[in-house]
């Protein structure tokens, strides 16, 4: 096995190994609003961690000892819209990536079209196929960078027609979201997918639901326990 002792490691060899081994990580194209205008930049150290209310959090590093455009608009104006990045608009999100200065309109320079938001004060990006309007709940500052994490409760959903159904599933294939890997430009798509059964532990044994949709067939199939091979026995 290959180990290392995080203490002995620099900063930019412990990045390396982080963005090396959590993948593929989704990607926050994050539009804010400030006194110098728009701006619009992505980030990778990015999720959701919560859904009562929703939350959403991001992590954004500092910019040659300063506050990076999107942390400085965020303590001006505390709100932020996220979008979520698909295949379709991703040469126009790397566009959003530049280290423009302070004041460049980076969706105007991306071609991306503006929308005003509903209860939120930055714009959002129309190309987008999910924009989640968020207000700052904490920003949290971390580590030697250091590094602000940024933390907002999502008050307003936007989706392209056709990805929310009435009973508010969403279809990730028409997302079609792309993934961070490691390295300088070092993208996934999710065009391989597949399904597993959960398995509820109760009453002192494994139980399966009864039937599941089949992936991309809209067909039923059993998975009740007959069908489904036990958990090998744990020992202790």
């Amino acid at each position: 096995m290959t180990e290392f002792d995080a203490d002995t490691l620099d900063a930019q060899t412990q990045y390396k190994l982080l963005i090396g081994s959590i993948t593929p990580r989704p990607i926050a194209l994050v539009t804010t609003l400030g006194s110098h205008g728009p701006n619009a930049a992505p980030f990778s150290f990015f999720n959701g961690i919560g859904s009562d209310p929703a939350m959403v959090m991001f992590s954004v590093g500092a910019r040659g000892g300063s506050a990076k455009d999107t942390i400085a608009n965020i303590l001006e104006i505390p709100e932020f819209v996220v979008h979520i990045v698909s295949d379709a608009i991703k040469e126009k999100m790397n566009v959003c990536a530049i280290d423009y200065p302070r004041g460049v309109n980076e969706i105007a320079e991306a071609g991306f079209t503006a929308l005003p938001s509903k209860k939120v004060r930055p714009p959002r990006i129309a190309e987008a196929p999910v924009a989640f309007e968020c207000r700052l709940l904490q920003l949290l500052e971390l580590g030697r960078a250091p590094y602000q994490v940024v933390i907002g409760e999502v008050v307003y959903f936007h989706y392209h027609e056709g990805i929310v159904d009435e009973k508010f599933h969403v279809d990730v294939g028409k997302i079609d979201p792309i993934g961070r890997l490691a390295g300088r430009g070092g993208y996934t798509r999710i065009t391989d997918r597949f399904e597993m059964a959960h398995r509820p532990f109760r009453n002192g044994a494994f139980a399966a639901p009864r039937e599941q949709v089949e992936p991309g067939s809209g067909k039923m199939r059993d998975i009740s326990p007959r069908a489904v091979p036990p958990f090998p026995a744990v020992t202790k």
